[in-house]
């Protein structure tokens, strides 16, 4: 009792006269009645260590020696490596002339080109200015003022050649 599974056979016979078996397990039958069903019981441990044996004996490394498998796998990384490496080497060449010409472009069509240099003389007065009286920056306002003067004129005769 207990491991083997027994069946038992039920015949129904149908109105056409024709004979058709069905076959109930005992599990089943035991259901039906609402019995509960006892699971077989069988030691564990002996399958355990047959499995685990099993096991062992089918991951056993060939007699080969590992420091040949270890080189391999080194020379094939090593060369994975060197490769990784050219390409890296190749994309940053790319990439820094690809951003080269980038600004390149960007330069081209917002850095205006700067004209000549407006009021000169007065800009060199102003710093002359500003070095003979560190302490008295007030003393160069009229320098100062005039080359304000003279720059705005600068720009405003330039807006009328535009425009």
């Amino acid at each position: 009792m207990g491991a083997s599974n027994s069946t038992r056979r039920v015949v129904i016979e149908d109105s056409n006269g024709s004979g058709v078996a069905v076959t109930v397990s005992q599990s089943v039958v035991r259901r039906l009645k609402g019995e509960t069903e006892s699971e077989p019981k069988f030691d564990h441990t002996e399958s355990r260590r047959e499995h685990f044996s099993d096991a062992i004996t089918e991951t056993r490394i060939p007699s080969r020696e590992p420091s040949q498998d270890v080189k391999k796998l080194e020379s094939y990384y090593q060369s994975k490596l060197a490769e990784l490496e050219k390409k890296n080497a190749s994309l940053l060449k790319q990439t820094t002339a690809q951003f080269a010409e980038a600004v390149q472009e960007v330069e081209k069509k917002f850095l205006k080109t700067t004209g000549p240099q407006v009021c000169p003389d007065l800009q060199t007065k102003v710093y002359q200015c500003y070095q003979a009286n560190p302490d008295q920056t007030l003393e160069c306002s009229s320098v100062v003022r005039a080359f304000v003067d003279c720059v705005e004129r600068a720009r405003q005769n330039a807006l009328l050649r535009k425009g």
